[in-house]
């Protein structure tokens, strides 16, 4: 006979949320402190690795408004742990990485799973609680959270000085799983069966707009805001999101 534990919802999505969202917010940061170690150890001039994060974020960019669309198509319990195990699984191949290229692409397929994970998981929480416990569960869940930032550059430089940088992609592996399982048992799924079909050219237009205004201004103060890639990156993008709300207010 088969024995299911019975938890409520409630604290189950409090979480599941509160534990990847730390992760993924943390993740934006940790990276920075150990550029050097990673330059040096690759033997290359420490500009060259700042890609690492641009990857990351324009990644988080492109992902972002279609993870909403993926929630309701598909159920945000699925969609929300295959992100977690994409964002997990590319941690993991993060820290193996031998060359800057390998490193790079597994931090894209990381910021991939990240920028999913951020809405389908405050879709969750918002139709987990009503309207009127939002407001107080928003701010007891979010506190933690908004350390996570900060906490990243600490935890990042003592991994690369005690261990080495590699600990500081590792570090997401253990909780990744334990968010994984608790997740599969205990999550409910939800589907909207209004979902719609995919704005094929909303989506296009913003996934391009907002990661070449993420590429120009995570870039442009290294390589100076008066750089043509960066001038024609942020103006192409900046039109191209421009175009994005002229679009959406119409459909």
């Amino acid at each position: 006979m088969k024995v299911r534990i019975q938890m409520d919802p409630k604290i189950v999505v409090s979480i599941v949320y509160v534990i990847a969202m730390f992760m993924v917010s943390m993740d934006g940061t940790i990276v920075n402190v150990i550029l050097p170690t990673i330059s040096s150890e690759f033997n290359l001039d420490p500009s060259s690795a700042s890609g690492i994060n641009v990857g990351y974020l324009v990644s988080l960019a492109v992902f972002l408004p279609v993870a909403g669309w993926l929630g309701d198509r598909f159920g945000t319990k699925k969609i929300f742990l295959m992100a977690l195990g994409v964002f997990t699984a590319a941690s993991f191949l993060c820290g193996f990485a031998n060359n800057l290229q390998t490193l790079n692409l597994f931090r894209v397929l990381q910021g991939a799973g990240g920028g999913i994970l951020t809405p389908i998981g405050m879709a969750i929480l918002f139709r987990t609680f009503s309207v009127e416990e939002r407001p107080k569960v928003s701010r007891s869940l979010v506190l933690p959270i908004a350390f996570a930032p900060a906490v990243g550059p600490i935890v990042g430089g003592f991994l690369a000085e005690q261990l080495s940088w590699r600990w500081a992609f590792y570090i997401n592996v253990p909780f990744g799983i334990m968010v994984l399982l608790f997740g599969v048992w205990f999550l409910k799924e939800n589907k909207e069966p209004t979902a719609g079909r995919l704005d094929l050219p909303g989506f296009l237009l913003s996934a391009a707009g907002f990661s070449m205004l993420m590429y120009a201004m995570s870039l442009g103060p290294s390589k100076g805001w008066g750089s043509p890639v960066i001038m024609y990156t942020g103006i192409i993008g900046a039109v191209l999101v421009l175009s994005f709300i002229l679009l959406e207010l119409r459909v």
